[in-house]
Formats: structure tokens, C-alpha cells, sequence
């Protein structure tokens, strides 16, 4: 059941979107991104927005075909969700396409293994926010109210591996620090089966000032949570630039391939009381006092007009002229 909203609510934030990319010293532009839903209102209703990202494996071939067309596989799919089709639904029927995709790729090609992609997808929605999410690209909120920035997905590399060996006693720290395999991915797009899938939804839906944060590791792997913290309180699209500029600044020499997408809420205008109408002055209201006091004017004003008309329409008197004296 639909709750109608309140005629004293705050009409409901704007989600508008914002995205940056860069090459860095890479030969080749190997991540993609795209969104979904900005410009279909009826699917925005039931579905959302969503922004999906994925970053190519450079170690493996065909990298830039398979974010690609993971990126596209997914975004196309979640677009033929049914309004009675649940978001988390879409969203996994989505990304099971999306590895469908790549994966024939990978066995049309190099085979399984040889080709993969990380894909992190979000949607925000009416009632909060779903994600998906496979791989080490990263999904972070940032909550105005809070002023706090909290990465919302699950890295799938073998660091998270080494950090549950730690907690368990069984390696040290600064062995799972120096491991050489700690980036390695242990899940990706374009395996027969996704070995470990991070799936997540927050009920609180995106207030004006929020953002949400899709990175390649080109951006969270050189930008420190403080420096993402400090620039995506900005608006969407000057936020991604801002990132995409303190990367270069930064000139690492071995920059990888850095890609975002931002969705960011902002306040929606008020609508303005008596909107399409203007103020207009009450005719007067007359009682019969009024009229008969009018009455009474015209009728004297009728009178004094006719006694100026008789008054001023007579022929004036003239006096006979002196009989002359001469004949």
C-alpha cells in the first residue's frame, strides 16, 4: 500500500548524476561506467536510479570489452524490470547477465579465466538504497547529517582472505601487509559461476546532501578516504571532476585506469503557494445603504445638469439700436 504524502511534507530530494574518468599512465581505457533512469520517469518509480561501474582486468585480455559489456549487459537488463519485480530481484537477475555476457566472451576467446571484470551497481530509490557487487571496485555513502563517508561494499581480493588469518591467529599482520598476492581477486564477471557475491541494502532512503560513490581501485586506491570524505560533499559533477583533478596533480607513475560515478541528492524546489493563479481584488460589496446614496446622487446630478442645459440654451436679450438721425 502507497501512503500519499502529507501536504506540509518536504517534496522529495533530486538525484542527479555526476562521473569523471582517466586514463593515467595506462595504455589502454580498460573500466566503464553508465546510469539508468534519469530520463524514464514511469521506470524511476518503481525502480529507481541506478549507476553501475566496472573495472576491466588488466592482467587478463580483452580487459576493455569485458567492463564493457558487463556494464552494458547490466544496465540493459535492470532496464526490463517489471513494476512488481522486487529491486534486489532486478538487480541479481542483472548481474547474473552481466557474468552470462562476459563469461561467453572469455570462451569465444581466451577462455574461462582469461577474460573478467569487477562490477559494482547501485540504486537508489524511494525507500533507500540495493547494491551489488563483485570484485574490488567500491561503493561508499556519505551521509550529510552525519558528515560521514562509510564504504558500503566488500572488497573480493585476497587481502580480505589474509585479514580473517589475522583475526584468527594464524598469521601475523605484517605478513598480511607484505603478502604479494594481498590484491589478487578471488571473485570477478566472467567466471561460469561468481564465486562470492556482496549484496547490501541501507531502508533509509537518500536525504538532500547525500551521495553515493562508485570507484575503480584507480581512485580508492590512491585517494585516502579523508581526501574522498572532503570532495564529495560538493554536487555530483564538480565533485567527480575534483577527484579526477587531485589524481593528476598527484602524477603517481603508475597510475591505473580511475573511473567514478556519484549519485548525490539534492533539496527540490518548494513549489509556490497559489501556484499558476494571481492575487486578485475582491470586487466591492455593495449594501442597499450604498445604492440608495448613489441613487440619490445621480439623481441630483441629473437635475443640475438639466437646469444648466435650460440656463445656457436661451437666446440672450438684445437692446434696439439708437434711431439714426439721418435719412
Amino acid at each position: 500500500m502507497t501512503i500519499a504524502p502529507s501536504p506540509t511534507a518536504a517534496p522529495a530530494p533530486i538525484i542527479t548524476p555526476g562521473n569523471g574518468q582517466w586514463i593515467g599512465a595506462r595504455g589502454e581505457q580498460q573500466d566503464a561506467f553508465g546510469f539508468h533512469g534519469f530520463d524514464d520517469p514511469d521506470f524511476r518509480a518503481h525502480g529507481g536510479v541506478l549507476a553501475v561501474l566496472a573495472d576491466g582486468m588488466g592482467g587478463l585480455q580483452q580487459g576493455r570489452a569485458a567492463s564493457q559489456l558487463a556494464v552494458t549487459t547490466l544496465r540493459q537488463t535492470y532496464a526490463t524490470k517489471a513494476p512488481e519485480e522486487s529491486i534486489p530481484n532486478a538487480l541479481d537477475r542483472a548481474l547474473q547477465a552481466a557474468n552470462t555476457a562476459v563469461y561467453q566472451l572469455a570462451m569465444e576467446s581466451d577462455g574461462e579465466g582469461q577474460v573478467g571484470t569487477t562490477l559494482v551497481a547501485a540504486v537508489a530509490h524511494a525507500h533507500g538504497i540495493d547494491w551489488v557487487n563483485v570484485g574490488d571496485s567500491r561503493l561508499y555513502g556519505y551521509r550529510a547529517a552525519e558528515d560521514q563517508l562509510t564504504q558500503l561494499s566488500q572488497d573480493h581480493n585476497y587481502a580480505v582472505i589474509l585479514q580473517t588469518q589475522v583475526a584468527a591467529g594464524t598469521l601475523e599482520q605484517a605478513d598480511a601487509d607484505a603478502h604479494p598476492d594481498r590484491a589478487a581477486l578471488v571473485s570477478f564477471i566472467g567466471l561460469k559461476q561468481i564465486p562470492y557475491i556482496d549484496t547490501g541494502t541501507k531502508k533509509m532512503p537518500l536525504a538532500p546532501g547525500d551521495r553515493l560513490l562508485l570507484c575503480s581501485d584507480g581512485v580508492h586506491g590512491r585517494l585516502s578516504d579523508e581526501h574522498l570524505h572532503e570532495l564529495i560533499r560538493q554536487p555530483a559533477q564538480p565533485a567527480a571532476e575534483a577527484m579526477i583533478a587531485t589524481l593528476k596533480a598527484a602524477a603517481y607513475p603508475r597510475q591505473d585506469n580511475a573511473t567514478l560515478a556519484i549519485l548525490a541528492a539534492e533539496a527540490a524546489a518548494a513549489p509556490e503557494p497559489n501556484s499558476g493563479t494571481k492575487d486578485r481584488p475582491s470586487p466591492p460589496r455593495w449594501s442597499k445603504w450604498h445604492l440608495l446614496a448613489l441613487s440619490a446622487l445621480l439623481l441630483l446630478a441629473l437635475g443640475i445638469g438639466i437646469g444648466l442645459s435650460l440656463r445656457f440654451g436661451q437666446t440672450p436679450e438684445v437692446e434696439p439700436e439708437p434711431e439714426s438721425d439721418h435719412l
